[in-house]
């Protein structure tokens, strides 16, 4: 399985989506911070408020990133699909499991790389972020201090998992479509359409009696893991109705779930 890592690192670092995903990422924290601190210089009164300064200071980059970087589900998601639909596209696939290792091996070491990858995207996100606050406190003539190194981490491991399993919605479809573009716009339907329209039916049935089960659900999971870092200069806040442990249970089975799905198909099924 090494090999087969080290070849897909090769691979996956000389593909344009790889440069690609990083620079829309790197550009979400930054254009984030550029229009808050636009609007907390200039404020106006809107249904939200105007912006407190205090929440672009270094001391909160960690809860101000993991807000701008929800959407990178979205990203993850087609960059999943990408990764494992594109080889049956090429037909790359065929050949790969006509060689050593077997087809398990080959999906391990894939998923391993994929993991890697969403790990450097969040890194992207939180350097990026980091930079802005520090560009902002300096300008605004503000002390720099840093969150503690726990709340980092815990905020790294947070949008790292959300990646993943957002990701892992992507691959599973791609090894389920066999083929990248059909299972990017699936995927994107039921992350931004289908999903919501099945949360609010649910919640709406007798009173809100089988809410429980729209809180299994993956988005309504991901929103609850990133709503649970804030602090007082973000204002008064409801705490989410799932707590950040359940919600990171439910994002973790998920994708160990699609993942081990798609390996069972990849072992089962012929590879056209």
């Amino acid at each position: 399985m090494i090999a087969t890592i080290k070849f897909e690192w090769r691979k996956l670092r000389l593909r344009p989506a790889f440069l690609v995903s990083a620079g829309l990422i790197a550009a979400l924290p930054a254009l984030v911070y550029l229009i808050s601190w636009y609007q907390a210089l200039h404020p106006t009164q809107g249904e939200r408020g105007p912006v407190n300064i205090l929440t672009l200071y270094p001391d909160q980059f960690v809860n101000q990133v993991i807000g701008a970087g929800t959407i990178g589900g979205a990203i993850a998601i087609v960059l999943g699909a990408i990764y494992a639909g594109s080889e049956f596209s090429w037909g790359t696939l065929k050949t790969m499991f006509t060689q050593r290792p077997g087809r398990l091996s080959v999906w391990a070491g894939r998923v391993v790389v994929f993991f890697l990858w969403m790990a450097i995207i969040a890194a992207v996100l939180f350097v990026v972020g980091a930079a802005m606050s520090v560009i902002v406190a300096l300008f605004q003539g503000h002390s720099i201090s840093w969150p503690a190194a726990v709340d980092i981490a815990k905020g790294f491991g947070a949008i790292w998992l959300i990646l993943v399993a957002e990701g892992a919605i992507g691959l599973g479809l791609g090894v389920v479509i066999r083929q990248s573009a059909a299972a990017l716009g699936a995927g994107l339907i039921y992350l931004l359409a289908v999903e919501l329209i099945a949360v609010r039916f649910i919640d709406s049935i007798n009173s809100g009696a089988y809410k429980w089960i729209g809180n299994l659900f993956m988005g309504q999971n991901a929103a609850a893991l990133t709503q649970s870092f804030t602090s007082p200069a973000f204002g008064r806040s409801i705490a989410p109705a799932i707590t950040a442990e359940h919600a990171v249970l439910v994002l973790a089975a998920y994708a160990v779930a699609l993942i081990v799905v798609a390996a069972g198909l990849l072992r089962l099924r012929d590879v056209i």
